[in-house]
């Protein structure tokens, strides 16, 4: 069980800082220029949603509690709900087809957003069968 929850924490924690990440460097959103696009609040929101993910990873490390540890995945679970609908519904990204946030942050986003979910779902799931 130990081992389990620290390998979760670490997870959460890696997949935090890559979401808190991706829109400012490999899956860079548009610059703000003349007129600030909606990937610049896109990527905005992304950075707070990321940073919850990896505290939330943080906090794993510290509580052993199997009730705990679920109420800690359940809010990773919506975060990484958040991380998928800013980009997809929510805010959205730039119109053109070719922009690089369309072509490339917003599908990193929602990629790193199901694995995120599906992540908190696995170590539920595990949790709840050993209880």
């Amino acid at each position: 069980m130990k081992a389990n929850r620290f390998v979760f924490a670490i997870i959460f924690v890696v997949l935090g800082a890559v979401i808190a990440l991706a829109p400012y460097t490999f899956a860079e959103v548009c610059s703000t220029a003349e007129k600030i696009m909606k990937c610049h609040w896109t990527a905005r929101v992304e950075l707070f949603l990321g940073i919850t993910v990896a505290a939330l990873g943080i906090v794993k490390f510290f509580f052993a509690d199997k009730n705990f540890q679920l109420g800690i995945n359940f809010g990773i679970l919506f975060n990484a709900l958040g991380v998928i609908l800013i980009p997809t519904v929510i805010i959205g990204v730039c119109g053109m087809k070719t922009m690089h946030c369309n072509a490339v942050s917003k599908p990193v986003l929602v990629v790193l957003g199901i694995v995120t979910a599906v992540a908190a779902v696995v170590q539920s799931v595990s949790l709840w069968k050993k209880q």
